[in-house]
This record gives structure tokens, sequence and C-alpha cells, in this order.
């Protein structure tokens, strides 16, 4: 095909304007993005010597973008700015090329640079994400300067190479976020240095202790202790004269009206009261350790936001060996190899991230069983994810409660006899589809709450599950990081993962609006992407891509998918012409 105008846009041969379209925020809701409806025009950005001028090539819509725009000033990062005179432009997954290279920056940088966008820049220990406290990529252009190029992280920006679709490489950065889900950290020690609660009660066993190794090599800087029994005090005691550690010996109810947090609390033999009242003191990325033999005397109320948000951490164990609690189960985060993998909401966009990674790891689940109570994501997945899974001889299950009841129970059931999952992958942020879930885990199973639930939203847990012999784990996940965006662009290089399988939909940038209507409405499977430089293309899934574009059809990907051929037709045809 003749790929003119293509060859000389992938160059950015292409001149810019001094104007662009953006999509600004001005409040709250839809009908205050841009104006009546449609972009407004905008000076491009002039860049300094030590600064570049990005042309956005693509940026693929995010829930994340559709919350900034619900909540306008009431964000917690937008809390207050005047959005009406001082507006922020959304979106954050992003596909640059370098139009504009500062005289200072010529040595590293050339026009026709391509590159992705780590979002959650840092600088100086602060957050400025890009689409929050720096405008975002609802528009054409973007100046890029030392926050992003020399932030805390070093360069926010990732190269490119010029073979992967711009599509692709705008949605490496929701891709960072299912990646950093398999690459988060949790403590099986002490957290060194931080502060340590241990909490007894009437039902408190004698014979309790602590590994001196253990403790010592992860020691705490200050321990409190609350109504634990006189031997385990007398060792605590010992342990903190030993290592020169603060020991405090306090009631439960002023600690609790002290507002203290800490990084680490046991609780020995605790009603499920107790328990419950003491997740509230766990510091963002806690750990709380359950002692107990037998279970407790009701259901925990565990905060699910917190657990997704702040990465806090339940372990527990029956012995009275504290150290067991943490060290007895490692804290997986990566999908059991030729385990059982339960995906519920797996025919939205971040649950078809999962369910794609899982079918392409070599190392992966043996059994993915994937739930969809939407019958048109529910129908999606049958038509990709069936014939993919098969050629990447995978055991894929697609199961839809609301479509058959008795073949869900049927999965469910076999599943339980053959152990239970040992995996359960969250994506829908409802607490009692949380609690259900718990009913089908097995030995040792890790539940990820991918899908965040607001802070203070608790579930009801049966604590026995976690300290006793069947030890399931939960973990949660919330947004990703530099190097987990750089793990995925390298499995983008290397061909062990195509993004362009996760389109669902394609616009020009007039089409944000619908876009943005779009994802609230549930309308397409998977990723929005618009391409800034196409002015007015109708959104339109890619199943139906060839009937509104004939001949892009033999471009298109196995199973009428998303592709670099595909991606040039379309931009042959549609591109802005700026000559």
């Amino acid at each position: 095909m003749d790929l003119k105008r293509f060859a000389s846009y992938l160059k950015a041969d292409t001149p810019y304007k001094k104007e662009q379209l953006a999509w600004p925020l001005y409040g709250a809701g839809i009908e205050n993005l841009g104006k009546n409806g449609k972009p407004v025009i905008v000076s491009t950005p002039e860049f300094t010597d030590d600064e570049l001028l990005m042309r956005i090539d693509a940026v693929s819509l995010c829930y994340t973008d559709v919350k900034e725009i619900d909540a306008g000033e009431t964000h917690p990062r937008l809390t207050g700015r005047d959005l009406k005179t001082n507006p922020i432009i959304p979106g954050h997954e992003i596909s640059f090329t370098v139009v504009g290279v500062g005289k200072d920056l010529t040595d590293q940088y050339r026009v026709g640079d391509r590159y992705t966008l780590q979002p959650d820049v840092w600088v100086d220990g602060k957050s400025i994400p890009f689409c929050f406290d720096m405008d975002g990529g609802y528009r054409q252009y973007a100046k890029v300067g030392k926050e992003i190029l020399k932030g805390d992280a070093g360069n926010y920006l990732i190269p490119i190479p010029d073979d992967m679709p711009y599509a692709s490489s705008a949605i490496t950065e929701p891709w960072a976020c299912v990646e950093a889900a398999y690459r988060m950290q949790y403590r099986n020690t002490l957290k060194k240095s931080g502060s340590l609660l241990i909490c007894g009660s009437q039902k408190s066993r004698s014979g309790y202790w602590i590994d001196e190794y253990w403790f010592g090599k992860n020691s705490p800087k200050k321990v409190i202790v609350c109504n634990i029994p006189a031997d385990l005090k007398a060792q605590i005691v010992k342990l903190c004269e030993s290592n020169s550690i603060i020991l405090v010996e306090k009631g439960i109810e002023s600690i609790v009206e002290s507002g203290a947090k800490f990084d680490d609390v046991i609780l020995l033999d605790s009603t499920a009261e107790e328990y419950s009242q003491a997740g509230q003191l766990l510091e963002n990325f806690g750990v709380m350790a359950l002692m107990a033999e037998e279970p407790l005397d009701g259901f925990v109320e565990i905060d699910m936001g917190r657990l997704h948000y702040d990465s806090t951490y339940f372990v527990g164990g029956s012995d009275l060996e504290i150290s067991t609690a943490y060290q007895q189960t490692n804290p997986r985060v990566s999908l059991k190899p030729a385990g059982r993998t339960w995906i519920l909401g797996a025919g939205g966009p971040m649950g078809r991230l999962h369910l794609q990674r899982a079918i392409e790891s070599d190392d992966g689940p043996g059994l993915i069983v994937a739930s969809e109570v939407t019958r048109s994501r529910y129908e999606a997945l049958l038509d990709f994810f069936v014939p993919f899974a098969k050629k990447n001889k995978k055991d894929l299950l697609i199961v839809n409660p609301n479509v058959d009841q008795n073949e869900y129970q049927r999965v469910m059931e076999n599943v339980k006899q053959a152990g239970g999952f040992d995996d359960i992958q969250i994506m829908v942020a409802i607490p009692d589809v949380i609690a259900e879930s718990i009913q089908h885990a097995g030995v040792g199973a890790v539940i990820d709450l991918f899908a965040g639930l607001k802070r203070g939203v608790t579930s009801k847990v049966d604590a026995w599950l976690i300290s006793g012999p069947q030890q399931v784990r939960f973990v949660g996940h919330s947004g990703s990081g530099l190097d987990d965006q750089k793990a995925v662009v390298e499995r983008v290089i290397s061909g062990q993962l195509k993004p362009q399988y996760s389109v669902a939909a394609i616009g020009g940038i007039n089409q944000i609006a619908d876009g943005i209507k779009a994802m609230k409405d549930w309308v397409f499977p998977g990723k929005i992407v618009i391409y800034p430089h196409v002015l007015d293309f109708p959104l339109i899934s890619i199943a139906e891509l060839d009937k509104r574009m004939p001949e892009i059809g033999k471009y298109l990907g196995e199973g009428k998918t998303w592709s670099f051929e595909a991606e040039k037709f379309f931009l042959e045809k549609n591109l802005i012409d700026y000559e």
C-alpha cells in the first residue's frame, strides 16, 4: 500500500502548527470537558533550550480519566484548584514523537524519536502526575521539561521502536498497572526501624515466643505492648534491651484514642471485634499478624479500600512461634504455575489484560476460569479468547452466571473438588462479589483486589482463612511505576506481549467525549484509543471497522484485531493535512 503520508508522519517531517486542539476540563462532569462537546483551540506550547516538544500520536482512554472528569474539583488530586480559571487536560496513557528539541538536548534527542510515558512523575518526593499536576494527553502536542526528563526516578520517558504501533505504545501504561500487580513486594519480616504493636487478650495463651535472630535482623525502632502474657513480655523486654529498642506498655483504649498507626500489629488470640479494631491501626504497607489456635468468635471487618490503595497485608498462624505467621506462607503475587486461576470481571478493559497475560505467560496457570456477567462482554470474550487460548495451548473456561447458572455452578464445583482456586483476580469493586469469591479459594490461595474500592469500604472475612491451615492471602494494587512500564515495553519488543489485542475501538480527537461516554456505558469490551492527529473519525469498534473502511479488513490482525499494518493504513487515509 502507498504510505507516503504515514512515512512522513513517522519521521516527524510533518510541520507542527502554532495552535492545537485540546480538551480542557473546566469543572465536574462531561459537559465541562472542552466547550459545547468539542475540543478548543489553544496555543501549541513553546519549548525552551532544555525542553522537548512532543507530538501526541495516540492516547488510550482510562477509567481514571472518567473519575477525574466526573469529580472535577472534588477529585482528591484536584482539591483547591479552580478549574473554571485554571482547567486541567486529562489523559495519561500516551504515545509520543519528538517534533522539537531544545538546543541543550540535541546530543540526547532528535526529531522523530518515539517514546511512551510513565505518568506518575515524582519530583523532590512529590507526586506530580501527567494529567493532574501537569496537563495530560487529550491534545495534540505537549511540552516535556526537567520534571519528566530528570525526575526522582530518572527519565520518565521510555523509548519505543519505530515498529511498535502507536496504540500499543499508549497501552503500555495500563499494561504496566497489570504487570505491577505481579511484581508487588510484601514483607515476611517486621519492618526494620518501624513501629510494632503486640496486643494480647483475655484468651491469650502462654508459651508465645519470638525467634531472636528473626527479630534482631529487622528489629523495630519502637515496641508497644498491650495486655500480653507475662512470659512473652519478659522475652520482649530482653529483646528490646539487647537491641536498644524503645518499649512502652499501654492500654488499647489509649492507643486507639491517640490515633497512632503501626507498621506491624501482632494479635494474640483476639476476638473478631478486637481484630476489626486493630486493622484501623495499620500504617500504609503495614502488616497485621493474628496468632490463633481456633476460629474467632465471628467474621472480621477488613478495609478493602485500604488493602487496595495502601497495601495493607494480613497474615497469621496457629502455633506459638510468632515469626511463623509471617514466614510460613510466601507472599506470592505471581500466578501459580500450572495452578487454577479465576478472573472475575474478565470482560472489562483491565480484566481482558489480565486474561491475556495469563494465557500468554509460559509459566502461567494450568486452568483459567474467566467470568463475566455482562452479555456483550461475555460474548466478546468467547469470540476472541477461546481461539486465542487454544492457540496458546491453555485450558480456558468462560462462564456467565446470568446466562447459564447451571454451567457456572458446575465449573465452580469441579474446581472445588480439585482443591479450589490458587489465584483469584477480582476486577469488580463490589464487596459482595469479594465475599462470594473467597468461598472458592484453595489452600494458600492469593486473592488480588485489582479493582479499587474506596477507603472505608469493608468486607466481612473469616479470619481463620488467613491464620488457620488454609493460609489465604489478600493483596491489592493501584497504579504502576517506571520499572513496571519498562518491563512491559521490553516484553512487547521481545514478542512476549501484543498490547494491540487490547484495542477495542478507535476514534479521532473530536471523539474524546464520545469515548468517555462509551466507557461509562460499557459499550466496548476493551481499550478505546484516540488518534489526536485524526480530526474527525466517529468512534467505532475494531470488529466493525471494515464496514466503514472495507479496504482496511485485509490489514487487521487475526480475529479482527488491531495491528500496526491496519494502523498505518488508517493514519494514511485519515491524518490531518498540515502541509
